[in-house]
This record gives C-alpha cells, sequence and structure tokens, in this order.
C-alpha cells in the first residue's frame, strides 16, 4: 500500500549477486535451447513432443535472447518499453488466448515455479516485504502440496500477467509479493499501482487511508458497542483497491482491533508513551521508536508497513486517535 525504492531492490540483487548470475546464465541457456530445439515434455511418458514455432515465436525468443538480463533486471521503466517491444511481435491479448503451448512451454524454461518455491522466500524477507502489497492484511504466502507434503511458499502476482507476457514471469520488478485472496481476486485485471518508484512522495505517503466513521466512533464511545464501528478505506486517487480487493469487505472483520486502538486512546495518554519512550532510552538507547510500537501493537512508521499484516490499517487508526 505504499511504494518502495528500486534501490532497495537493486541493493538486495547486489546482495545475492552470484546467486542471481547463474539463474540468468542457466535460464538464458534454456530459453536458446528452447528456440534451436524447440519441444516440451510429454507428460507421464516422459517423452519429448515437438513444438512448431510460428514465425512470430521465433521472433519472441530471439528478442527475450537479445535483452534476456535487461528483461530479468529492468525497473520499471525499462519494463514498460520493451513490453512494447514484445507487444510488436505478439501483444499479450494474442499471446494469452492463441499460444498456449509456446507460452508454456516458455514459462516452463523460465522456471518461475521453482524459484518461488525455494529462491523468493530469501529474496523478499532481504527487501523487507512479508505481507500481501494490496490488501495489508495477510502474509504473503500460500501453502501448497509438494510431492505429497505440505509447504509454506511466497505468493507472487505479476503486475504484467505471465499469461499475457510470459517474457517478464521472473523479471524482479514484475513481481509484487501477495495473499493467494488478492492474487485470486486480481487475477489478469490492471491495477494501477506503482510498487517501486523512485519518486521521493510515492514513497513517504502511501496515497491509501483507513479511519473510523465519526459518527460510529462517537456511537462506540458512548455505548461501547463493537458492532457499532465503521471501518472506512479512503482512495483519493481512485486507484479502485477498494473495488480491485474489497479492501473495506476485509476490515469490516477487524472491528476488534479497531476496538482496543479506541480504548488505548482512551486510557493511555501523551505522558504513557513518554515514560515508555524513556524507559527505552535507558534500557535500549537505540530501540526508542520500539515504544510506539508496543503501544499500537505494531509497525507506526509508513516505510513499515510491508514487514508485518495489519501495519497500515493499525498505524492509520492510532494517528486519527492521536495515540501516536
Amino acid at each position: 500500500m505504499i511504494s518502495i525504492n528500486t534501490s532497495v531492490v537493486k541493493d538486495e540483487i547486489k546482495n545475492n549477486k552470484t546467486e542471481i548470475a547463474n539463474l540468468i546464465d542457466k535460464t538464458k541457456k534454456l530459453v536458446v535451447n528452447f528456440k534451436n530445439n524447440p519441444d516440451r515434455s510429454g507428460g507421464r511418458k516422459k517423452a519429448r513432443v515437438k513444438i512448431n514455432l510460428t514465425l512470430a515465436e521465433q521472433q519472441y525468443l530471439e528478442k527475450l535472447i537479445q535483452y534476456f538480463d535487461r528483461v530479468v533486471l529492468g525497473k520499471p521503466d525499462e519494463l514498460k518499453l520493451l513490453k512494447k517491444a514484445f507487444d510488436d511481435i505478439i501483444d499479450g491479448k494474442t499471446m494469452a488466448g492463441a499460444h498456449g503451448e509456446f507460452k508454456n512451454e516458455l514459462l516452463n524454461r523460465l522456471g518461475y515455479k521453482k524459484l518461488r518455491n525455494n529462491f523468493y522466500a530469501k529474496y523478499y524477507e532481504g527487501i523487507g516485504v512479508k505481507a500481501c502489497v494490496y490488501c495489508n492484511s495477510q502474509l504473503a504466502v500460500t501453502v501448497r502440496t509438494i510431492h505429497g507434503e505440505r509447504s509454506a511458499k511466497f505468493q507472487v502476482d505479476h503486475f504484467y500477467p505471465k499469461s499475457d507476457y510470459p517474457c517478464f514471469s521472473i523479471s524482479f520488478f514484475n513481481l509484487l509479493p501477495v495473499c493467494a485472496v488478492c492474487n485470486n481476486k486480481k487475477s489478469t485485471q490492471w491495477v494501477d499501482y506503482d510498487f517501486y518508484s523512485d519518486e521521493p512522495t510515492k514513497l513517504k505517503n502511501s496515497p491509501f487511508k483507513f479511519r473510523l466513521d465519526k459518527r460510529s466512533l462517537v456511537s462506540y464511545r458512548v455505548n461501547g458497542m463493537t458492532e457499532n464501528l465503521i471501518i472506512k478505506f479512503d482512495d483519493p486517487e481512485n486507484k479502485k483497491f477498494n473495488k480491485h480487493f474489497d479492501i473495506e469487505g476485509i476490515y469490516s472483520t477487524q472491528k476488534d482491533l479497531a476496538e482496543e486502538l479506541v480504548l488505548k486512546s482512551l486510557i493511555y495518554n501523551e505522558n504513557y508513551l513518554k515514560s515508555l519512550k524513556n524507559s527505552f532510552r535507558k534500557l535500549y538507547p537505540n530501540k526508542i521508536p520500539m515504544a510506539e510500537r508496543l503501544l499500537v501493537g505494531n509497525y507506526t512508521k509508513q516505510t513499515d508497513i510491508h514487514k508485518r499484516p495489519m501495519s497500515k490499517f493499525t498505524q492509520d487508526i492510532a494517528k486519527q486517535l492521536k495515540i501516536i
């Protein structure tokens, strides 16, 4: 619900430089092999089945091989330019509807599923993203059964859908950690959201805001009825997050969390927060900001909201109630 600096991603890519270089080299060879020997697995029989590539599909692979490093590592603006180059060969709609066999084998060669099962967990922990970037209400993980065993894996959405643009299926700046619910709701819809950005305003402030309806807040303070609290979600830039993901519907189930914040606002005053900070100053001088986190029960800086579910909601309501 707030953009992260592209430099954070670049730094993490540098931290995994050797592993990513090997990944690019290995995967590029698989794509080259696909172009030179176009075939696919025959399923249970494990025999290879020849694929007759169209001229456009051959050109698509040539373009991907030519710009492979840029496709994998390119920032959002560069991917936008590359998208146009691939659209000139096979546009997204045509790819999704008329090139199924080619697309599926290309996705297989690029190996997105394997990366999701092993590399992405370490990578996203490195850039500090654990919560769904769309709803912020759940962890960006899903449980899958692999070889008869259940395992929690990172769930990733593609800004440019892999059904339309298989070429970008492992592009770092095309991947957004999300929960399974939001991933299913979004599907291949277009969502206006720059998760990766260099613009200071997008990195400092989220365009979205949670709040408690004022009348419902007054009503709660009078009668203490939890069900009377009404949670609102403001989207002033009309990015249609509520329409895409039913944000207000999700958070209407969190009235108990809102209630706890209201009660804290009634019980704990500014002096209490000061005393917490003083305690931290004596015990752990470098962790004074932890006092606010203890008081509200979550991260309190906008730039940290991707680290834990419900942090955006918690800090917005806490600010409305003047707890922080």
